[in-house]
């Protein structure tokens, strides 16, 4: 499928540019992607966490003590400079759903939480108190997860819930999936990609969570939605795993599809560069888990790719 731009005008980009190829016979299938002020990418490949540095040198960072079969998923910085990963599995025994934190040079690795077994913790996110919100798309909630390691359920709700009758994706059904805060923190805002909707979370008083809302609901263009990030304008960019597609939100609620198809292929991780030179580059992870798997036809393209966009990222974590 060639791709498609949809921006509106005076705004429209080249699609999406190869960045680095990665092969899926070596099961190098990149999940979650995140960054650095020095340029290095992080990335989440089957059971081990990848670091590319601006040089190109791409080597292991870590390799958890996890299962076999166990992907590690979401990967954020803390402000305490490590890094922190999530690990999940499609069976709950031996139980991969954990939360590790990862030193950035050493890759020295440490178990941060372990989570209900019957999970999959997904896509993190950090408040400015140092708390990390994790999603579970297979239990329908959100965990909080304190400085010290403690995790609770923060909030659980029908809107998070995947569809066990119709799952979007046919190896199982997912529901709270990407996951980021807005400019102010003052909400959160989650996808979901069975349903097709982007769910705000205000934040009250506390660090509780408020009423969730379904801030847009598009099925046609956002089922399948896995990682979201926003710019410093308030719009809102989401790989879309299910859909071969990368959209973007609006601060209205629009939904605009940028680009569909081509090098493309079940991307699940978006994030912006966090360099003076990167700032306005988003980098997108092309998973192809789905072709990988069989559940779509063709050859997996794994990749790594960059699109240049009009406004910088929001300052991580």
């Amino acid at each position: 499928m060639s791709a498609v731009m949809l921006l509106g005008a005076g705004d429209a980009v080249a699609g999406p540019a190869l960045v680095r190829a990665f092969d899926p016979v070596q099961g190098e299938l990149p999940e979650s992607i995140t960054t650095d002020w020095a340029g290095n990418l992080y990335m989440s490949m089957g059971p081990v966490v990848k670091k590319l540095r601006p040089n190109g040198q791409f080597t292991t960072l870590a390799t958890p003590p996890v299962p076999a079969g166990t992907f590690m998923l979401g990967l954020k910085f803390g402000e305490d400079g490590w890094l922190y990963a999530g690990s999940g599995a499609f069976a709950p025994e031996p139980s991969a759903a954990f939360v590790w934190r990862i030193h950035p040079v050493t890759g020295a690795t440490y178990e941060y939480a372990a989570l209900d077994p019957m999970g999959f913790p997904n896509d993190l996110a950090f408040d400015d108190r140092g708390n990390l919100y994790v999603t579970d798309p297979f239990l329908g909630l959100i965990w909080k997860i304190d400085d010290d390691g403690e995790a609770d359920v923060w909030l659980a709700d029908p809107a998070l819930e995947g569809d066990p009758v119709s799952p979007f994706l046919p190896f199982h059904s997912f529901g709270v999936d990407g996951i980021a805060f807005d400019r102010w923190k003052r909400n959160l805002y989650v996808g979901n990609l069975d349903y097709g909707t982007i769910v705000r979370i205000p934040i009250e008083c506390h660090g509780e969570p408020g009423e969730p809302e379904v801030w847009v609901d598009d099925y046609d263009k956002l089922a399948g939605a896995d990682g979201i990030a926003f710019d410093a304008d308030g719009d809102l960019y989401v790989a879309n795993n299910g859909r071969d597609s990368l959209v973007r939100v609006d601060d209205d609620g629009d939904v605009h599809v940028l680009a569909q198809g081509g090098l493309l292929d079940a991307p699940s991780s978006v994030v912006f560069g966090q360099t003076l030179l990167t700032w306005k580059k988003l980098y997108i992870t092309s998973f192809a888990i789905n072709r990988y798997l069989g559940a779509v036809p063709g050859t997996p393209k794994p990749s790594l790719l960059s699109l240049t966009v009009p406004d910088k990222g929001l300052a991580l974590p």
